[in-house]
């Protein structure tokens, strides 16, 4: 497994093709799905992980500058997705990872088919898109 995978403690389950990646607010970790999952698992190719700092990523891999905003986080989501060669994903990001998945589609957002937020820790995010109008707090 390589240093990425490793580091954020990746998991890929399902059966299906579609990437769905799955990712976890502050305060818990990839766990937080496990009710969520099987409705998925024969639809989607279904990827967790944990964030740097949380559940069994690797500890050692925390810094704080880096880690100090969420750049670094959102940097991280993009890692995976080359590492795993993921392509058209579905990001589900509960509480602030809906925030960290929208910084990470600004980041490449070739990676991405939609961003689902079903708990948006209270931010906007005031965006363009293609067509130059801009929008406050919905997806990328």
């Amino acid at each position: 497994m390589s240093a990425v995978l490793t580091r954020h403690h990746v998991k890929v389950i399902g059966r299906g093709k579609k990437p769905m990646l799955l990712a976890h607010g502050y305060g818990c970790d990839q766990n937080v799905w496990r009710f969520i999952t099987p409705a998925f698992e024969d639809r989607y190719k279904i990827i967790l992980f944990d964030h740097v700092g949380h559940g069994q990523s690797d500890a050692a891999a925390f810094d704080s500058v880096r880690y100090g905003s969420l750049n670094g986080y959102s940097e991280d989501v993009p890692a995976i997705c080359r590492e795993l060669d993921l392509k058209n994903v579905i990001f589900v990001g509960h509480s602030v990872s809906a925030m960290i998945g929208a910084l990470a589609a600004i980041h490449e957002p070739e990676r991405f088919d939609r961003l689902v937020r079903p708990v948006c820790a209270g931010v906007a995010l005031r965006h363009r898109h293609r067509d130059g109008q801009g929008h406050h707090g919905e997806g990328v």
